[in-house]
């Protein structure tokens, strides 16, 4: 049997198309609802725990975690209703964050205490770029609508 034989009932290529449709929409809700988990975090948690921990840590990390959480966690809802301007969003802000992380230990005002809290400020700016970029890419390849 030919390949090409398998396909040619149009019912099972809308069916297809159903099923892939289904996909793409299952995995744009799963990765923006780990980014309003993610952000919900860096809101709530992540902060905690930077300041609480062993070695301490500086105040512009703490407002560098904050600073992710807020990006990431609205815009992840955005994302929901209006991917495109979410995605930019997320994808300037993180591309922002990760710089200011980059640069935070040579600031004079600004140290960073461990590897554990170079880790949360530097993937603070991380996530928020994988975000953007999933929703630009899954923009510009025409997916569906998430809501």
């Amino acid at each position: 049997m030919k390949p090409s034989s398998l396909n040619s009932d149009p019912s099972s290529v809308t069916q297809d198309a159903f099923v892939q449709q289904r996909l793409r929409r299952f995995w744009g809700l799963t990765f923006f609802s780990l980014g309003i988990l993610w952000g919900f975090g860096g809101l709530v948690y992540i902060p905690v725990a930077v300041l609480t921990s062993l070695r301490g840590g500086s105040v512009a990390e703490v407002i560098l975690i904050v600073s992710g959480g807020v990006l990431v966690f609205p815009a992840s809802i955005l994302a929901l209703y209006r991917r495109r301007p979410a995605s930019i969003l997320l994808l300037l802000g993180g591309i922002l964050l990760l710089g200011i992380a980059a640069a935070l230990p040579w600031l004079p005002f600004a140290q960073t205490f461990g590897a554990a809290n170079r880790l949360l400020t530097l993937s603070s700016g991380m996530v928020a770029t994988a975000l953007g970029l999933f929703g630009v890419i899954t923009e510009a390849r025409g997916w569906t609508q998430l809501r």
